[in-house]
């Protein structure tokens, strides 16, 4: 097969990587020029586009079989609602309009914040449960970038939580410490939430499972098998194990409040392969 991938940040190209290993042939995008050279080693073509550059999206799209949108929002240009409003539509939504039009199988790597936080009820949240929280656009434009993909029969969703473990992500303490240093002790995530998140690596094996598989429709990725302690739970840890206060919860960004479900994905023979990292900090603090 042939393959575009979407975006060539640290999930792109893990996954050109294993796809090139498995046979297949992969044309990659970057925004920056400057990471043509380097790219170049992950993947048989490097197209240098924006996703919102529908004709320059088809053009490198040209004899794919599928097209795998693995883009994301930058951080540093999603500290406010206005911020995040016009970055994640861009990024978001317009990425996947024009993956769709480009092609009509297409793989979008998506988010559990299309669930806010998963609305009421104690049953275990699954892709059936409505999404909510579309004011917010962290959840709104992941929303409507599903359902431009999701226009196609062929198309697919999978929905990830928090991602960790890629060369230069920065691991939970040091996020507890760069809460502390620029949002003055401040985070804009929910307390009670169960803090889910999933290994990068992990990510990669679910996309290659759901393009081997030929899966269609939206599936949650996570680890089925365990419910992980809170937000509070994991930040209170970290704070307490580095000597800080306490943060704050604002709870602008709402995150599923009880279980999520990933029985959809399993019965296809999909497994999460990395245990939650931030689970034996919790328990540590818990005992002392």
């Amino acid at each position: 097969m042939k393959i575009l991938i979407l975006g060539l940040g640290n999930i792109g190209q893990a996954l050109a990587r294993k796809l090139r290993d498995d046979g297949h042939t992969v044309v990659g995008t970057t925004t920056t020029l400057e990471k043509v050279d380097a790219l170049a080693a992950h993947v048989d073509e490097v197209a240098v586009l924006f996703g919102h550059e529908a004709d320059k999206v088809k053009s490198a799209a040209a004899g794919c079989d599928a097209i795998v949108v693995t883009v994301a929002p930058d951080a540093k240009k999603s500290r406010t609602v206005e911020e995040r409003d016009s970055h994640y539509r861009q990024v978001l939504l317009s990425s996947c309009e024009s993956a769709a039009a480009a092609c009509d199988r297409v793989i979008f790597a998506s988010s559990f914040s299309v669930y806010g936080d998963g609305g009421p009820g104690s049953t275990s949240i699954t892709e059936e449960t409505p999404c909510s929280n579309s004011e917010e656009p962290s959840s709104k434009y992941y929303q409507m970038a599903e359902q431009a993909v999701l226009a196609s029969r062929t198309g697919c969703v999978l929905r990830y939580p928090d991602m960790y473990g890629a060369p230069g992500d920065m691991s939970y303490p040091d996020r507890v410490r760069l809460a502390h240093q620029y949002m003055a002790g401040k985070t804009i995530f929910g307390a009670d939430a169960p803090l889910y998140c999933i290994n990068y690596l992990d990510v990669v094996t679910s996309l290659v499972h759901a393009i081997d598989r030929n899966l269609t429709g939206v599936f949650n990725v996570c680890d089925n098998d365990n419910l992980p302690y809170t937000n509070k739970q994991v930040f209170d840890a970290i704070c307490s194990a580095e000597g800080l206060e306490p943060l704050e919860f604002l709870n602008q960004i709402k995150a599923p409040n009880r279980r999520i479900s990933a029985e959809r994905i399993y019965a296809t023979g999909y497994r999460v392969a990395h245990p939650d990292p931030n689970a034996a900090m919790v328990i540590a603090q818990l005992d002392v």
